[in-house]
């Protein structure tokens, strides 16, 4: 696994949008990257607007691939999520960015592009994005030890469903429904002997438990390491009943997992969305009195 450099002061970080188009301000993500002592560099798309999405797929691509290409940026922080990615994802070049590998940031639909890294074993950074930012402290203030530091450590309280246990091992995962969608492609999720973290918004209950009858079909399930179970936002059921909620339909597919498992890490599409490394072996510890979960980098370079 390639690990990115660190960033310095007066490094420059571009925001670029590969998905929907931005329908809110960038200047909280512009300042605030400022104040870290880093160089916002906007792509030249960036407030594009093409019916759903910002700007044409070859616009997006573009600005994309100037970044992943461009030597003197040295991070990327999405604009925002929504859907668009995948759309793109075949088309991008790699090879210079795998010659000097950058940090990118994201997460929802950007799932996508964190399993395409994976695959190129490369890793990343499943967390806030540009208009995202402003929504947490502790959020942002995470991000930044990560970029800078390359450690962070969370602490939360237990969960009643939650398995004991303690692993170390590859973190990877993100929206359920892009894991799904990576099933079969050239970007499909790689979950053996990993940690997989999950989470979801604005999904039926019922459609909840077709995604992980899929993965389980698909053997996504199968030789975990542990599974970090974060934020299912907004969850509906039908009118016709399902007969239980998002975390009890969760449940009862992880629980004959003899493994360490996490519910509750603010992880997902709230306004707490704590930033995690992809492609990183992260320490997680699940006891009855508290779930810890930490990065270092300093351990594995």
């Amino acid at each position: 696994m390639q690990i990115p450099p660190l960033l310095s002061q007066g490094d420059k970080i571009a925001i670029v949008a590969p998905a929907k188009k931005i329908q809110s301000d960038l200047t909280f993500a512009v300042n605030t990257l400022t104040e870290w002592g880093l160089t916002p560099v906007l792509g030249e798309h960036v407030f594009e607007a093409h019916h759903y999405f910002a700007g044409t797929d070859a616009q997006r691509l573009q600005d994309l691939q100037s970044a992943l290409d461009n030597p003197e940026i040295k991070a990327i922080l999405i604009a925002r999520g929504g859907y668009g990615t995948t759309r793109i994802l075949d088309q991008i070049n790699w090879s210079n960015f795998l010659e000097n590998p950058k940090w990118i940031c994201g997460f929802s639909d950007i799932t996508s592009l964190i399993t395409e890294l994976n695959k190129h074993s490369v890793a990343c950074i499943h967390g806030p994005m540009a208009v995202t930012l402003d929504w947490d402290e502790q959020t942002t203030e995470s991000l930044k030890s990560m970029l800078f530091e390359g450690r962070v450590n969370y602490d939360i309280p237990p969960h009643p469903l939650n398995q004991l246990g303690q692993t170390n091992a590859e973190l990877i995962g993100g929206n359920l429904s892009i894991i799904c969608n990576t099933i079969g492609t050239s970007s499909e999720i790689k979950t053996k002997g990993k940690i997989l973290f999950l989470e979801e918004v604005g999904e039926y209950f019922y459609h909840l438990d077709r995604m992980l009858v899929q993965l389980k079909r698909a053997g996504k399930l199968d030789d975990l390491a542990g599974v970090i179970i974060g934020d299912f936002s907004s969850m509906k059921d039908h009118k016709d009943s399902f007969g239980a909620e998002a975390l009890e339909v969760i449940s009862r597919h992880l629980a004959h997992l003899n493994i360490p498992i996490a519910y509750g890490l603010p992880l997902g599409h709230e306004k707490r969305n704590l930033p995690v490394y992809c492609g990183i072996p992260a320490t997680l510890d699940v006891t009855e009195e508290s779930v810890s979960l930490s990065f270092s980098l300093s351990t594995i370079q």
